[in-house]
């Protein structure tokens, strides 16, 4: 038996219906087991190459001898994420913290006459609104993929986090606008009640962050960039109402709301923009594509390349289609050329792949196009 490594799968059902067609094409070898675990499968040496290749590009995987990956240097493991459930709970738990203490921030921002509680619990609220969607979106997300949605629900994922960084962007925005006044006539504070507000603010958004600090996806991600961003600006306040017990420099206020502003917005927008990316079909951020395409076309006896597209799902899962010209007419060799391409594209994250190969003796194809380096 030889242990392959499986790269790409996305739910436990496809991963039961792989362990089921390599049973029925072994007739019924009994020995053939799909470590979910580890996402790996043992196969007879009577299963030849072409039958892995054959099911691997049906099922869009990758499925890769694992003594060659290891070799090589490439173990990697982009597969169904196996912590989705606790990543919906963990967001839903943030998603109550934030919604109880924005109603907290309002009657003591109130209270106390401090413009920076008011507009971090103005802040807070989108939050709970944009988390609470990014809950939402988060569980469809991990549904099996059906005829409607072809490619599956991960990037309802995607589109929790872009709505969450517009929330965030508007919030700051409006922090601004409301903070503008009260910088020119700033009035006293409760430095004492802003003082434990920020303790009880400290505790939470650390408890908050916990949560969301080994997070995955573009969502859990993002909240944990907001959550830091919090901690961070109530740690200042904190400082501030130390500050304003010994002086009077109310005016620290209206300024750290302005700094929480534009942290927000520093820290959003690059996000904001590389979520937009992925959704427009740019290729990752990560992925050289000049590189991996002339690491391609050096494999003997590829003749052209063309229709070469990588894009990203969800920022997670990556997907590229090939069309690849060659003078060879062996199956088995065909088969060899396809491993040894899918085996340079999981160096580059990429575990579905669709490649098509068009024989051709002729050399009619000459020359590859590509794209403007």
């Amino acid at each position: 038996m030889t242990v392959y490594k499986i790269i790409g799968i996305n739910s436990s059902k496809q991963a039961k219906r792989i362990e089921t067609r390599f049973y029925e094409v072994s007739g019924g070898d009994k020995n053939i087991k799909l470590d979910l675990e580890h996402s790996t499968i043992s196969l007879p040496e009577s299963i030849s190459l072409h039958t892995i290749s054959l099911i691997s590009s049906f099922e869009q995987v990758s499925i890769i001898e694992l003594e060659k990956l290891i070799k090589a240097e490439v173990l990697i493991d982009y597969n169904y994420p196996r912590g989705a459930k606790t990543a919906e709970y963990k967001i839903f738990i943030v998603f109550l913290l934030n919604l109880f203490f924005s109603v907290v921030e309002f009657f003591f921002g109130t209270i106390f006459n401090s413009q920076a509680i008011l507009s971090d619990a103005i802040h807070d609220l989108g939050d709970a609104m944009s988390i609470g969607l990014a809950y939402i979106f988060e569980k469809i997300s991990n549904n099996s993929a059906t005829r409607e949605y072809s490619y599956g629900y991960r990037r309802f994922s995607l589109l929790g986090a872009f709505i969450t960084s517009v929330f965030l962007l508007a919030g700051a925005i409006l922090i601004v606008i409301n903070t503008i006044p009260q910088l020119l006539e700033p009035s006293p504070v409760n430095y004492t009640g802003i003082l434990w507000v920020a303790l009880g603010a400290i505790i939470l958004n650390s408890l908050s962050a916990w949560l969301m600090s080994k997070g995955k996806s573009a969502n859990e991600k993002l909240l944990n960039i907001h959550l830091f961003e919090d901690l961070f600006g109530w740690i200042l306040v904190l400082l501030m109402s130390i500050i304003l017990r010994f002086t009077d420099w109310y005016i620290l206020d209206p300024l750290l709301s302005l700094g929480i502003a534009g942290w927000i917005i520093y820290v959003t927008l690059p996000e904001f923009f590389r979520i937009s990316k992925i959704f427009l079909q740019a290729v990752p951020e990560d992925i050289n594509l000049n590189k991996l395409y002339d690491e391609v076309k050096i494999i003997d006896s590829i003749q052209a390349i063309s229709h070469f597209h990588i894009w990203s799902i969800d920022g997670e899962q990556q997907m590229m289609t090939l069309i690849i010209t060659t003078d060879l007419n062996s199956e088995a060799m065909q088969e060899e050329i396809k491993q040894e391409i899918r085996q340079i594209v999981l160096k580059y994250g990429i575990s579905h792949i669709t490649i098509e190969m068009l024989y051709d003796p002729d050399y009619i194809i000459k020359n590859s196009i590509f794209y403007e380096k």
